[in-house]
């Protein structure tokens, strides 16, 4: 049967919220933040994507996707703090 367009922003929704759901609660745990931090440190969330020692576009690229992660998970856990809609 296929879904009406509703149905499936609905469906999207639900999905949606139920991994911020699971973001903001693995972060709350003390595991979850002792892994968070390691993430910040790895994905470069402090520090310039552009590769400033030896400029190069690949390895520039490489450590702004590694950032972009970290700004996913944090985004996710943002909004959970914040509440879901």
């Amino acid at each position: 049967m296929l879904k009406t367009k509703e149905q499936a922003l609905r469906d999207n929704k639900e999905e949606h919220d139920k991994v911020i759901r699971a973001y903001l609660t693995v972060s709350l745990t003390e595991a979850g933040k002792i892994v968070l931090e390691d993430l910040v440190n790895f994905c470069g969330q402090n520090r310039p994507s552009i590769c400033e020692t030896l400029p190069n576009n690949d390895q520039t690229n490489f450590n702004e996707g590694k950032r972009r992660v970290w700004l996913r998970i944090n985004g996710l856990i943002t909004e959970g703090k914040n509440g879901l809609d």
